[in-house]
């Protein structure tokens, strides 16, 4: 008979619960209630059923592994018309809008996880997507979660948590010798630029203009001139793509876009090194 889920991998689920709730929060829904249950209780669970739908999930810095979320398209499209303020009807055609929409909404809970599991851990904690097929994760825990709230009820998605994940999971947090080499030069670094700093400190209250860019297209001046109300503008960059923060025109971090209170915002998952930004203010 195998072990049961000890308890950090439990607590990894409460998280995950936890930023559902905050999530769908956030998007409007009220008397929002997340439950857990060990094992499926989907119909169908299969995530090669054409019902359903899947999304793999990739740990990185703490977290190790992979996870993978499978839940009926109903329950996507529920979830995709929160996030984007639209009649939730799980009975209405699924489209490809709707399984963006739902992508972004596991981006986001995914991002509320790592946050609290970094904050938990002390340790670097990232949840990324993958387009790896869902065979590709061999479920060691399967947990359901199910959802309901005044806008949605039923909602119920599908967890796997692969042995690698789950290892991790289980694995005492240590700080790894590179990080503490890594601390330990950007302190030697910090005492060598003191005087920069200090000189840094005369400008910090100085605003400068920051961008998020999602992408970008040259055009023809014509096409330009022919744009009307309705007419999409095809970008360079993918909707699993990190969107970018220019602050004076120039690239200083990219992340996930979050939307915060009815508005949208950037959850940073990569920042250039000082000296990049340094650049920006023409210090040498």
């Amino acid at each position: 008979m195998s072990e049961g889920p000890g308890p950090a991998i439990t607590a990894f689920v409460i998280a995950w619960k936890d930023a559902f709730s905050k999530v769908l929060t956030q998007l409007g829904a009220s008397n929002v209630a997340v439950n857990e249950t060990a094992g499926s209780s989907l119909q169908p669970a299969d995530e090669k059923s054409p019902n359903a739908l899947s999304a793999v999930f990739s740990g990185g810095g703490c977290l190790k592994g992979q996870l993978l979320w499978t839940c009926e398209k109903a329950v996507a499209i529920q979830c995709a018309q929160l996030l984007m303020s639209e009649p939730v009807d799980g009975a209405v055609e699924f489209t490809e809008t709707h399984g963006d929409g739902f992508l972004e909404f596991l981006r986001q809970v995914a991002g509320e996880v790592a946050l609290a599991w970094k904050e938990k851990q002390g340790l670097p904690t990232e949840l990324v997507y993958q387009t790896a097929p869902a065979s590709s994760v061999a479920a060691q825990f399967t947990f359901t979660l199910t959802i309901e709230s005044e806008k949605c009820k039923g909602l119920a998605l599908l967890l796997d948590l692969d042995e690698v994940l789950c290892t991790a999971l289980a694995t005492p947090p240590e700080q790894a010798p590179a990080q503490v080499q890594e601390e330990n030069a950007a302190n030697a670094a910090g005492d060598s630029s003191q005087s920069q700093v200090s000189n840094l400190d005369l400008i910090l209250d100085v605003q400068l203009e920051a961008t998020i860019r999602f992408g970008e297209r040259e055009m023809f001046l014509q096409d330009v001139l022919g744009l009307t109300p309705g007419a999409v503008v095809e970008l360079d960059q993918l909707v699993n793509e990190p969107a970018e923060l220019l602050v004076a025109g120039r690239l200083v971090a990219k992340g996930e876009v979050v939307v915060v209170d009815g508005n949208f915002g950037l959850r940073v998952t990569e920042v250039a090194s000082r000296d990049q930004r340094a650049e920006m203010l023409s210090l040498e």
